[in-house]
């Protein structure tokens, strides 16, 4: 049994051979979808930023500049406002598709749970029931003596004045 269990474990350890192929097509794609583009946009925003500045430090008038680098700074705030409203959105939508799906569906589920209510409480009485009567009885003997005692004390009891 060991033997099978060492071995298990050595074959885990094992790296699986990858194809070479889809591995270079993996890294084509992973460079032409992802590295790619951030490069261009690093390159495109640093362009933005050398000619804010060369015109700020040409002589020009800086509030252009200034309104320009303001843009700049506005721009992916805006953009992150536009994809957290359609998140926002969408979740709003899909609450009101999930709030039409929701009541009939717990109705069912609260009358399933009374169901359940009722069956858990009508054991639960049967299960108390011989306790309760054991102590009816004792209570009702415990009254029927005290009852019979009470008329004797009472007898012989003599009246007095009348």
């Amino acid at each position: 049994m060991s033997k099978l269990c060492y071995n298990t474990t050595v074959m885990q350890e094992q790296e699986p051979s990858r194809n070479p192929l889809t591995k270079q097509t993996h890294r084509k794609e992973t460079f032409w979808q992802i590295a790619f583009p951030l490069i261009l946009g690093v390159i495109a925003i640093l362009g933005l930023a050398v000619c804010t500045v060369m015109v700020a430090s040409g002589g020009g008038n800086v509030s252009q500049a200034a309104d320009a680098s303001l843009i700049f700074l506005i721009i992916p705030t805006i953009v992150m406002a536009f994809i957290l409203l359609a998140v926002l959105g969408g979740l709003i939508y899909g609450m009101a598709r999930f709030l039409r799906f929701l009541p009939p569906k717990f109705f069912t589920l609260q009358g399933f749970f009374c169901h359940i209510q009722a069956g858990v409480k009508k054991a639960a009485d049967k299960a108390v029931e011989p306790a309760l009567r054991m102590k009816s009885a004792g209570a009702g003997w415990r009254t029927f003596k005290s009852e019979l005692t009470s008329r004797k004390t009472q007898n012989d009891i003599p009246d007095e004045g009348f």
